[in-house]
Parts: structure tokens; C-alpha cells; sequence
């Protein structure tokens, strides 16, 4: 079938390399005389495919750099004017920094203020369009977080999150800011400096269901063991907030289900937020068994109810200790 994977096919190249590998697979399966080796290839095959692919990687490159220029063009900042040449940069260079090698030419090469100077733009396209390149310039990418961070975005894409007037570019703000700062201290700690914590409740009240869900995997990924945050974090009253989205009859399952995925996450990991979680007006327990019957059975909310279990089960073990 055609939507089968074939573990046989060439993998995807995505740098020079893997394309001569890939080129060299095709080949032989066009010619299985011909070997499968790169370090076995004629050297005159081998020699001209790897001039051919160069040629391809030069071209990459131009592109990125004449697209780092459209993004310096008085057009960015002008309200009213025409920027569909920006929103084609802003695709292209979306089209290859997946390639780490690539994301970090687009630094060299001056790229980066570039996109932070569209964060900026009255145009919400190009506002949009840049947070969400932002976060897949940095998305594991330590070289890139850390020249990215020295630009210093996060009170941008932090106001973004908060006001922008497109729900779009909130939710893709949301994104570059997960993607520059998770795994990497120094962008976790210019996060916590700037309140960040605060614009993440904020997003997850808003009742939009891509913010909460966005802000809910942020914060999960946060304060997944680090005491420090969950003090900071409990300080602020998360528990009670995500209690009372839970207990929302009017909130989409898929925020239910990254809203308990968090409150599972601290109680199982930090005796006061389970302590919280018990607090008799809360009446947490008889909630979940209640949504635990209501989606039993129904392959699509698995992932909640297995978060809802792994909550009963840690309240269950802390009156059972409280009881003796």
C-alpha cells in the first residue's frame, strides 16, 4: 500500500553527505552492478556526484542569503505595504534550517537579527511566520539557542504571547519560546527573570485551546525535575488553576488532557503540589473518577486517562500514608 513505510527506501537526505549517500542508493537500485558503497564508487562517478551536490549546497546558500536581505527591506516595518516577497524569504528559509548545518549558515550569514527585527512588523504574517522559524532555528539546537538568546527576543516573543492581536502568532510565539529556551539554562533562566511563568498562566486562561495546550507542554517540560520551579510555580497557585480548568465542563478534551498531564507531573514529583491537589474544596478525586468514566474505553483520550490514573494513584498513596 501506498501509505505503507518501506524501511527498504532511501532515507530523506538533509546535508551534502546524505545526499551522496542517497544518490548512491538510487543508483544501485537502478543498477545493482554497481556497488552500494560511496568508499567503492568509481572515483570519477564519485567525483563528479559530489561536485554536482556541492553545487546544490552553494545554491542553498545563496538562497538563504538573498532571503536574509528581503527581511532587511524598509517593507518589514511600513504598515500597509506590500510583503509577499518577505513571506516567500520567510518559506524559504523555513524550507532548510531543519538542516542543523543550514541553521547555523543562517546565523553566520546574519540571519538571525533578521528575524527578530519581523517579530516587530505590523504585518502579522511576518510576525507569525518568523516566530515560528525562530523555533525551528533553536529546537534542539544549542549553537542557535545560545546566538539567538544574545539577540535577546524573549521580552518580544513574551508581549507577542500576551497581546498580539492574531491568535496565530501568540501560539507560534509560544512555540520559538519552547524551542529557545527548553534544555538550555541560560534561556530558562532570562525566562524566569522576565516573569515568564506569569505569561504562560495567562495563555492558559485564555480558553484558547492551541495557547493552553501550548503553554501546558511548555510548562510540563519546565518543571519536569527541578524543585526550584515547581516552588516557584506553587508560589503562583498553578495547582488551583489547573484544578479549575479541569472542572470546566466547557474545555476541550485536548486541553483536559495537557491540563492533567501537568498536575500528574507536579503531584507525582513534589509532596506540596500533591498536598494541594487534596484540598477538600477541590473535590479532585471524585472529578477524575468522573471524567475516567465518562472517557473509558474510547481509544482517543488514552493519554488522558492514563495521566488521570497516574493522579488518582499518587492521591490514592498520599491518604493511605496520611491515614497511618
Amino acid at each position: 500500500m501506498s501509505g505503507e513505510n518501506n524501511e527498504d527506501a532511501p532515507r530523506q537526505p538533509h546535508n551534502l553527505q546524505g545526499l551522496l549517500n542517497f544518490c548512491t542508493q538510487i543508483t544501485a537500485r537502478e543498477d545493482n552492478t554497481r556497488p552500494t558503497d560511496i568508499s567503492m564508487m568509481d572515483p570519477e562517478r564519485r567525483r563528479f556526484l559530489e561536485e554536482a551536490l556541492t553545487g546544490m549546497a552553494v545554491d542553498v546558500v545563496r538562497k538563504l542569503a538573498e532571503a536574509v536581505k528581503t527581511l532587511f527591506e524598509d517593507a518589514v516595518t511600513i504598515p500597509g505595504e506590500n510583503v509577499e516577497e518577505q513571506e516567500e524569504a520567510l518559506d524559504t528559509i523555513s524550507e532548510y534550517v531543519e538542516d542543523l548545518n543550514y541553521a547555523k549558515d543562517l546565523h553566520k550569514m546574519g540571519g538571525f537579527p533578521a528575524l527578530v527585527r519581523c517579530l516587530d512588523s505590523p504585518h502579522e504574517s511576518l510576525r507569525t511566520s518568523a516566530a515560528n522559524v525562530i523555533g525551528e532555528v533553536c529546537q534542539n539546537n544549542l549553537y542557535c539557542q545560545s546566538n539567538m538568546l544574545a539577540l535577546n527576543p524573549i521580552p518580544t516573543l513574551l508581549h507577542m504571547v500576551d497581546n498580539d492581536s492574531s491568535k496565530q502568532a501568540r501560539v507560534k510565539a509560544l512555540f520559538a519560546l519552547s524551542c529557545l529556551i527548553r534544555g538550555y539554562a541560560d534561556g530558562e533562566r532570562k525566562f524566569l527573570e522576565l516573569d515568564g511563568f506569569s505569561y504562560l498562566m495567562r495563555a492558559m486562561q485564555s480558553g484558547e485551546e492551541k495557547l493552553v495546550v501550548k503553554s501546558a507542554f511548555f510548562l510540563n517540560n519546565l518543571i519536569d525535575n527541578d524543585n526550584f520551579r515547581k516552588d516557584t510555580i506553587m508560589s503562583m497557585g498553578y495547582v488551583e488553576q489547573l484544578v479549575s480548568i479541569l472542572n470546566n465542563d466547557a474545555v476541550d478534551s485536548v486541553s483536559r488532557e495537557h491540563c492533567t498531564m501537568v498536575l500528574a507531573t507536579l503531584a507525582m514529583s513534589y509532596p506540596p503540589a500533591l498536598s494541594d491537589c487534596l484540598r477538600p474544596e477541590f473535590n479532585l478525586p471524585s472529578s477524575l473518577r468522573s471524567r475516567l468514566t465518562t472517557i473509558k474505553g474510547k481509544s482517543e483520550f488514552e493519554d488522558e486517562a492514563r495521566h488521570i490514573m497516574n493522579l488518582l494513584n499518587a492521591i490514592e498513596s498520599e491518604d493511605e500514608n496520611t491515614c497511618r
